[in-house]
């Protein structure tokens, strides 16, 4: 046996609580993580809140995100460049119900951790690294553009204005006040969000691309500056795109091969990806407030 957070209803992060589950057991090209950093995405939340309906019974496990130690590989079980992995590995990637001790993931959305490369940096890095890098498949950027990227502060925000930036583009970020310092330590230009963005953004420079990994202001400001529909991508602005006909992430490039090469880029000091708080297992759910709440730059990990 080993401990997972669990939920049996929807609603606040209370309805999450630590139990004992069976231990997992690999299945064709799976295997089995011992979890040692888990980190928290508004995926997670919104399911666990309702916001989103998931079709899976009670109780749930939850969490995604996962670096750890493999402890039993199932048949066929290869990395992406058909390596097989073996027990003892350390890898970071994806994994159903990841907050925990122990769970099954999929051989293939899983790379080698880096030596350098910190578990608890690598527990945070699938989701987020590798819908920043989605979005600049998306609308690849290069030099002689400059790039309105909204919630340049958080965890996708952070990655897509580095890559852009070390695309040879100009990079303007959305932050609140406090995380302007932060931002410009890694070469990107900080705005405020809200009323006049449009105008601020201006005053950088002549926007070429926008990134919307907060809400529809940057999308909106990219409209007031006549930028391409086609030179604009959304993670978080859906409801936009209805009126707006930009992009919406495109996912062919979340791969392990790409997490791999992030993960690379990060232990050797190219990317910058903090870990803004961590918290044990049996803080599950004040790790979830604090996702909720506003936090410094990087991610919440959950360690086990």
């Amino acid at each position: 046996m080993s401990r997972a957070a669990l939920y049996d209803q929807v609603g606040t992060p209370d309805v999450l609580s630590v139990a004992e589950v069976p231990d997992p057991e690999p299945g064709p090209q799976e295997v089995v993580v011992r979890v040692h950093a888990a980190g928290l995405n508004p995926y997670d939340a919104k399911v666990r809140s309702g916001f989103l309906t998931l079709d899976a019974p009670f109780p749930r496990r939850i969490g995604s995100d996962l670096a750890g130690t493999v402890e039993a590989v199932g048949e066929d079980a290869h990395y992406w460049d058909g390596t097989p992995i073996e027990v003892g590995d350390e890898v970071l990637g994806r994994g159903a119900g990841s907050i925990a001790e122990r769970c099954v993931a999929q051989a293939a959305g899983l790379a080698r951790r880096p030596a350098g490369l910190p578990v608890e940096v690598a527990g945070g890095l699938n989701i987020a690294g590798l819908t920043a890098v989605s979005c600049l498949a998306t609308i690849p950027i290069g030099a002689g553009d400059t790039v309105l990227v909204g919630g340049a502060a958080g965890a996708v925000g952070l990655v897509a204005a580095q890559l852009a930036r070390d695309a040879g583009a100009t990079v303007i970020g959305t932050a609140s006040a406090s995380k302007h310092e932060f931002l410009r330590s890694l070469g990107v230009e900080p705005v405020e969000y809200g009323d006049g963005l449009a105008a601020r953004a201006a005053a950088v420079g002549t926007v070429t691309a926008v990134i919307d990994c907060h809400g529809r202001d940057a999308l909106d400001a990219g409209v007031a500056l006549g930028v391409s529909p086609d030179r604009m991508v959304a993670i978080a602005a859906y409801a936009a795109l209805r009126e707006i006909p930009a992009h919406n992430v495109e996912r062919a490039a979340r791969t392990a091969e790409n997490l791999a090469a992030l993960a690379q880029d990060i232990a050797d000091g190219r990317i910058v990806f903090p870990v803004a708080q961590t918290f044990p297992l049996e803080d599950v759910a004040a790790a979830f407030e604090a996702l909720d709440s506003p936090h410094a730059p990087g991610k919440i990990v959950v360690v086990s």
